[in-house]
């Protein structure tokens, strides 16, 4: 594939950055234009948001491969070769969002539904970082959509990757034409769906491309499985609770 970006810069990281920035800056414009959140409240709460996510992301990186550390716990100190991974990122980067909007006192729910899009479509980009680097790639399979990575050439695999982007795609154009939907009806009234359905679709996309890559983390499951499982769980229950908006919305 292509790891370095014009011989020079890691492609994974461009890519990436480019994702992160496009969903802050996307976040932002529409917290500020569309659910009535201060820009500089929104940028304060990316600011912790960001952190979280980089946080979690070091942390689920440990859990996936903890075997290693498991023999070698001198290398935990080694932060820079834990890799990342997106599921755990955004528990943290959530969690430590939802401290700082409560610590303002402002809405989860309308700053949920502002980042519900840019963080479907930031995953869509993110996942050709990983693709163009060779890695979170799947299980060797004989399937003509298996893909030849140059660090095993000899070996075609499943390319999990552009499985994830695609999905979170069709999860962000699906949560468009919800929202278009909903704003058409009404403004909105402090019940989040766009939110609650991409954590929902997410994590089953977790869950089950997660199934396509090598196992090794704890309990032989990745951190990706375990924050998809946790996505799903807290995204039905934050639907159970909008049921009655939704169903007069959407109808």
């Amino acid at each position: 594939m292509y790891p370095k970006l014009f011989g020079l810069l890691d492609t994974y990281y461009v890519i990436w950055s480019a994702a992160l920035c496009l969903m802050v800056l996307w976040t932002r414009r529409r917290a500020s234009c569309l659910y009535g959140i201060a820009a500089d409240d929104a940028s304060d709460i990316l600011r912790w948001t960001l952190a979280g996510v980089f946080i979690g992301a070091a942390l689920g990186g440990y859990l996936d491969n903890w075997r290693r550390y498991a023999s070698d716990p001198v290398s935990i100190l080694r932060f820079w070769e834990s890799g990342v991974s997106s599921g755990p990122g955004f528990i943290g980067g959530g969690l430590l969002g939802l401290y700082r909007i409560r610590k303002l006192g402002l809405s989860v729910e309308r700053f949920a539904e502002s980042s519900s899009l840019p963080c479907a479509f930031m995953l869509a980009l993110g996942r050709w970082g990983c693709f163009l680097n060779g890695c979170c790639e799947g299980l060797p399979t004989d399937s003509v959509l298996g893909v030849r990575f140059p660090r095993a050439p000899d070996t075609a695999v499943w390319p999990s990757q552009l499985f994830e982007s695609f999905a979170a795609f069709v999860i962000g154009t699906g949560l468009l034409l919800i929202e278009n939907k909903l704003r058409s009806k009404s403004e909105f009234p402090g019940n989040a769906v766009l939110f609650p359905l991409f954590l929902v679709t997410y994590g089953l996309y977790r869950i089950i491309f997660d199934r396509l890559r090598p196992g090794g983390g704890l309990f032989l499951l990745g951190a990706g499985t375990y924050s998809g499982i946790a996505a799903v769980a807290v995204g039905i229950c934050w639907l159970v609770r909008s049921r009655g908006y939704m169903r007069r919305a959407l109808s």
